[in-house]
């Protein structure tokens, strides 16, 4: 059982690793995974910015998922770092006024994404691996 959740767990990871990998080649090159992609909120700077996050991101999640149970504090912290961009991303639904940005379809990207990521959140910590004791 407790091998199972550890190579769910890694699995979990580097999918992870992938979807955000994705997204930087997305931002960094101004494309799209999402239909209501709207590229009048592209701007090279932040997207740059935004793609070299995702790597970052990429790298810890495949690093933590060699072995995430030598991992555990690093992967509790992907969890709460989830957690919280869920929260960020409740903020942006109620604060901010796409159609005023002339991308009234961001709205339900956002919404999207954050349901995936309350997911994917929800997923990681079900299956966290524990220490041996």
């Amino acid at each position: 059982m407790k091998n199972d959740r550890v190579l769910v767990a890694r699995i979990l990871l580097v999918l992870g690793g992938i979807y955000y990998l994705l997204g930087a080649v997305a931002h960094f090159f101004g494309l799209t995974v999402f239909p209501l992609y709207d590229s009048a909120l592209y701007t090279p700077y932040h997207d740059t910015v935004i793609a070299l996050v995702a790597i970052f991101l990429t790298i810890i999640l495949w690093t933590i998922a060699r072995d995430p149970v030598k991992n555990l504090d690093t992967y509790k912290a992907i969890i709460i770092g989830g957690i919280l961009a869920i929260i960020f991303s409740m903020g942006i639904i109620l604060k901010i006024d796409f159609t005023a940005l002339h991308a009234p379809g961001k709205r339900m990207q956002t919404i999207v994404e954050m349901i995936l990521l309350i997911i994917y959140t929800t997923l990681l910590f079900v299956f966290r691996p524990t220490k041996a004791k």
